[in-house]
């Protein structure tokens, strides 16, 4: 498989976002009516496992890899479909097209944040890579390097995904990492939202932006210095939860219950030929590293030609 096609379903198709209907939920908004958003025996909760102070955490399984399914030009846009959890039946349903006009087509983001918190960001010479991230293990040496302290950005913007399927057994929870991408979306992996094997979509979601160290028990102000937020309401798209098409459709979308003023990276949708020779760096939280295993932050010094 080539390299690409790893960074390629970390940047989510402007297609799955233009048909994300949920508003700021902040007090005093109101949210666009839509079967996914709803309240209902499958609307998602908190779950108050994930506060427990023997909580395990593990990584989140990943999809075999294989090669890409064959689409034509007329299968791509119905794999891009995005698609949600109807709340009353349980069922994955396509979430509704937004309103002509509602400015939904296109989600800002790419903001730097609060002038207030520290920006001395990148290392070694780093300048304007594509922040991204993969889950889909090392390829070649594996030079990663702690970060800490996570209050500059980039590091801010990169968050811990703390999940609950279905199946998750009590007192365990799986883990990912996951991408600010505004200040109260994330972009994670579809794997992070939706497992088949697990019972299918997350019934609860806890993010931690700059997580570093210990959960739980932690002391909030070094081990989550910006706080953390829980979702209520999650997207992926059909190519991922009906084809499990992981080179290409692995990737998913949580909406979180507050705003952060942390700094996001945006959204980018790029073809084959812009990616080939982009620069990109690579942070997260790796399953195997860590002071707890899955706590800190990683990356590689520097960015690289993709």
């Amino acid at each position: 498989m080539e390299i690409r096609h790893i960074f390629r379903f970390c940047l989510v198709s402007s297609l799955a976002l233009a048909v994300t209907p949920v508003q700021n939920v902040d007090a005093g908004a109101t949210k666009v009516e839509s079967p996914c958003d709803k309240n209902g025996p499958f609307a998602p909760r908190v779950d108050k496992d994930l506060q427990r102070k023997d909580l395990v955490i593990e990584s989140a399984e990943l999809p075999p890899v294989r090669e890409p399914r064959s689409r034509t030009e007329k299968d791509t846009p119905d794999a891009e479909r995005g698609v949600c959890q109807d709340a009353q039946t349980g069922k994955t349903i396509p979430v509704p097209d937004p309103p002509t006009g509602s400015g939904k087509e296109n989600y800002p983001g790419g903001d730097k944040g609060d002038p207030g918190l520290p920006r001395d960001n990148l290392r070694d010479g780093a300048a304007d890579p594509l922040f991204l991230k993969t889950t889909l293990g090392v390829f070649g040496a594996d030079n990663r390097v702690l970060q800490s302290p996570t209050t500059s950005f980039p590091f801010r913007a990169v968050v811990k995904v703390i999940i609950k399927f279905p199946n998750t057994p009590a007192g365990k929870a799986a883990g990912c990492t996951g991408s600010l991408i505004g200040g109260k979306h994330v972009l994670t992996a579809g794997h992070c939202v939706f497992q088949s094997s697990q019972g299918g979509w997350a019934t609860s979601i806890r993010v931690i932006p700059g997580l570093d160290g210990t959960i739980p028990p932690f002391d909030v102000a070094f081990t989550e210095p910006f706080g953390e937020a829980n979702m209520i309401a999650k997207r992926s798209v059909k190519g991922w939860t009906q084809d499990g098409d992981a080179p290409d459709y692995d990737y998913g979308l949580i909406t979180l219950d507050k705003t952060f003023t942390v700094g996001s990276f945006g959204l980018l949708h790029l073809s084959d030929d812009d990616l080939d020779n982009s620069w990109a760096q690579i942070i997260g939280y790796p399953g195997e590293l860590g002071k707890p295993n899955g706590t800190q932050q990683f990356f590689i010094p520097g960015a690289f030609s993709i």
